[in-house]
């Protein structure tokens, strides 16, 4: 069982976020299982890379693949997106360590992006914290949020988000907080 400190989820999809930012995920679903957060999702086949794959020669055969298949491809206006699915698993250490290295990299402002998906699933976290919740599961796509809880009374609930809905969440949170940047 994870030990829970207040502000706990908060920070954690807040890491998980920002760790999968760079995938920019099409979908996403975080669950936690046991004591790790276990995240799945499809992304454009682009952004992932398989390292243990990677050689010096792996650029210039990714070039030449590219090369054929545009020589070979008819054009048809659309671009070509290939999705797959990527999965990660999080545990406690994991987020210290992506948190400790996500605070070198924050911006000087103190205003965090509420666009970028870390901050949209701290969002999330800070709904789980404040019902002194435990997490069930969260889904992401396009156009919503969809989280599902297990509140301090045990009651599992299950909210939706919209884009819009999210974003005056975020805009209520943001005006609470009044510049500091807690979690």
């Amino acid at each position: 069982m994870i030990e829970q400190a207040p502000g706990y989820y908060a920070r954690a999809l807040r890491v998980i976020g920002q760790d999968l930012a760079d995938l920019f995920p099409e979908n996403l679903a975080i669950e936690l299982q046991g004591d790790s957060f276990v995240a799945n999702g499809m992304c454009s086949k682009n952004r992932i890379e398989d390292p243990s794959v990677a050689t010096p020669w792996s650029g210039l055969k990714r070039i030449g693949e590219k090369f054929v298949t545009r020589i070979l491809k008819t054009r048809s206006g659309e671009p070509d997106l290939e999705f797959v699915q990527f999965s990660r698993t999080y545990n406690a250490q994991d987020i210290d360590r992506l948190d400790i290295q996500g605070t070198v990299n924050r911006n000087s402002s103190g205003m965090p992006d509420i666009y970028s998906l870390g901050e949209r699933l701290r969002t999330i976290g800070k709904v789980i914290d404040a019902h002194n919740g435990r997490i069930v599961r969260v889904f992401k796509d396009l156009h919503q949020v969809v989280y599902e809880y297990q509140d301090g009374d045990g009651r599992v609930r299950k909210e939706e988000l919209n884009n819009t809905e999210l974003y005056q969440l975020q805009q209520r949170y943001a005006a609470e907080r009044g510049g500091s940047n807690p979690a």
